[in-house]
């Protein structure tokens, strides 16, 4: 029995020193990833053919800048359609609004000589009849043009839409289509990085997350610069990135990871460059 008690006490120290070595690497700090943006896709509203593309990838562009052109003429001749249906709808509206008009004083005169005794009640009864079958005409004539308008209002949307633009200062990053390419109904046709909002994407290890929460703020530096910048953490995954697949022993935690953006802050991240190398710090973990 006594002969046991060494390697016991060797195997038990080695699996000590193995769980503070694996305590030691986990969440090294500073933590690395890379510059991302927000990414925007501009998506054909219609199956027709791109006729004209203004900018070309790379490129910085302004808000309300046109990206490119799918073909239009098609949209137009529908546009012309539901604007002449929609005045047929005001005709036939002001003309039963007419008839109403004229129903109501054939009503009120109407009344006026049956308590006269001029008129039968049969006869009151019957421009009764008229006037509520004129009042139900309005109503329909009224929602005709109600969808008539809508049909117009729709058509125009979709033939502005038509015509892309960049929702907000931006750099191209992709324009899958070519000029006389027909993309299908909501194919991206153009990629677009929101210029204004950079943030470092790194991904937080397991024994740093009770510790790290939206709002705290870090130290930012870009691969190639000496310069570091002030961050704020916007966002972490609740879900691990990375899970074993064996049970989660004290060492084996330390490989989860959460995804987490951290925000630049005080600073025109437009001539940052996207996709570069990052490290993200943050102070209050030293402390």
């Amino acid at each position: 029995m006594k002969r046991r008690v060494l390697p016991t006490l060797i195997l038990t120290a080695a699996l000590t020193l193995l769980t503070l070595s694996g305590c030691s690497r986990t969440g090294p700090l500073p933590l690395v990833g890379t510059l991302e943006r927000n990414r925007m896709d501009l998506v054909a509203e219609a199956e027709e053919p791109i006729v004209r593309i203004d900018v070309y990838e790379g490129e910085r562009v302004q808000a309300g800048q046109v990206i490119l052109q799918l073909d239009d003429r098609r949209q137009r001749v529908r546009l012309a359609e539901a604007r002449a249906a929609r005045d047929q709808a005001r005709a036939r509206l002001a003309a039963a609004q007419a008839m109403l008009t004229q129903a109501r004083k054939d009503f009120i005169r109407t009344a006026v000589l049956v308590r006269r005794r001029v008129r039968s009640k049969a006869e009151l009864d019957r421009v009764r009849a008229v006037f509520d079958s004129r009042r139900a005409d309005v109503a329909a004539a009224e929602a005709a043009q109600t969808q008539a308008q809508a049909a117009v209002a729709g058509t125009e949307l979709t033939l502005h839409r038509l015509t892309l633009r960049a929702p907000r200062a931006a750099s191209v990053d992709a324009l899958p289509f070519h000029l006389g390419e027909r993309p299908p109904v909501h194919a991206v046709v153009a990629v677009l990085l929101d210029a204004a909002s950079a943030y470092a994407r790194v991904y937080v290890p397991e024994p740093l997350r009770a510790r790290v929460h939206p709002g705290m703020p870090a130290v930012i530096r870009i691969d190639g610069s000496n310069r570091s910048y002030r961050g704020t953490l916007r966002f972490i995954s609740a879900d691990a990135a990375f899970t074993p697949y064996y049970a989660l022993t004290e060492r084996d935690r330390s490989r989860l990871a959460y995804l987490a953006k951290v925000y630049f802050v005080g600073v025109d991240a437009a001539n940052l460059p996207t996709g570069a190398p990052v490290s993200v710090d943050f102070p209050a973990l030293h402390r």
